[in-house]
């Protein structure tokens, strides 16, 4: 029977407005350069104190799975086993953020779970002791673990710097979903393959520095903390939307329709299909989706989000 010490917590989403794969690293990973943005679309994770000692997890969507092959499963053992806690815990997951969208759900819920067991039984554990062991889960643990609104990622995403952004400067999506998911590994495999061919013919992407790739993130930066949305939206970058507009057609298909519907900036977080588009403000943001929704509701989903 269940205990009555249990937390209800939210679960937020990122988009990256910043990726740029750099090279293979010695233990296979992707070297990584990316700017992350915590956003208001959020999934609901409910954590309880269980009797017996074990991990249950469930969650409303069937995309889901609920055994050792979930990132929240898996971070709720790595920190049992890493601290000899004998205690079992409920995993409650309700599903808002996209499966396979490129926002980074999975790793957003496996944060949640270290952050919520550490509360749930007083462990007191140090945000850098959480992020380090969320980096021995997956690359964008970490930034949710960090509790930034903005931060720099490198290596594989978990080598985290902080920025100072104004608390004022809040940025307003709307986002567009296809219906179905992309495997992040799947995308990597194209973009590695690609990389190979483009070796004899020297691909002028190849001979970016990172001095240049920082120097990129740091004009991105300067455009947030002055609030120019413009220059903004001409800065935002993700190294893999070309290989996934060019491998997946429905990710082209529905950049051509709101192409056609005037979104002049379109950009994908992560390893997509997710698409967005960054806004002035709500009352604008609001504007577009209701747009987008009344012509492409049969396309994608489409959800308001902001800075969180």
């Amino acid at each position: 029977m269940a205990s009555v010490n249990s937390l209800l917590l939210s679960s937020p989403a990122k988009l990256n407005l910043y990726l740029d794969v750099l090279g293979r690293r010695p233990d296979g990973y992707h070297e990584l350069l990316t700017f992350f943005e915590r956003i208001s679309l959020c999934d609901t994770v409910r954590l309880t104190e269980i009797q017996t000692d074990e991990i249950v997890l469930s969650c409303d969507s069937r995309l889901v799975p609920s055994d050792a092959a979930n990132l929240a499963w898996q971070a709720a053992d790595l920190l049992r086993r890493s601290f000899g806690v004998k205690k079992g815990v409920k995993i409650e997951i309700q599903k808002q953020i996209p499966v396979g969208g490129g926002m980074g759900g999975g790793s957003s819920n496996a944060a949640t779970v270290l952050l919520g067991m550490n509360r749930l039984f007083g462990m007191r554990l140090s945000r850098p002791v959480l992020v380090d062991l969320a980096n021995r889960l997956g690359s964008d643990v970490a930034f949710f673990v960090s509790g930034r609104r903005f931060a720099i990622g490198r290596g594989r995403g978990g080598d985290l710097t902080g920025v100072s952004i104004p608390p004022r400067v809040r940025l307003w999506h709307v986002l567009f979903v296809p219906p179905k998911n992309i495997m992040t590994k799947d995308v990597y495999a194209l973009f590695d393959r690609g990389s190979q061919r483009s070796r004899t013919g020297r691909n002028p992407r190849e001979t970016l520095t990172l001095t240049k790739n920082n120097e990129n993130v740091n004009i991105l930066l300067s455009c947030l903390k002055e609030g120019d949305l413009r220059f903004l939206n001409r800065k935002i970058y993700n190294r893999l939307s070309e290989i996934v507009i060019e491998s997946y057609g429905f990710v082209s298909e529905l950049r051509t329709d709101l192409s056609k519907l005037g979104f002049k900036w379109l950009h994908m977080s992560g390893s997509g299909p997710t698409l967005f588009v960054v806004c002035k403000d709500q009352k604008y943001a609001q504007r577009v989706y209701d747009k987008a929704r009344a012509r492409l509701s049969d396309k994608c989903h489409v959800f308001i989000a902001a800075t969180l």
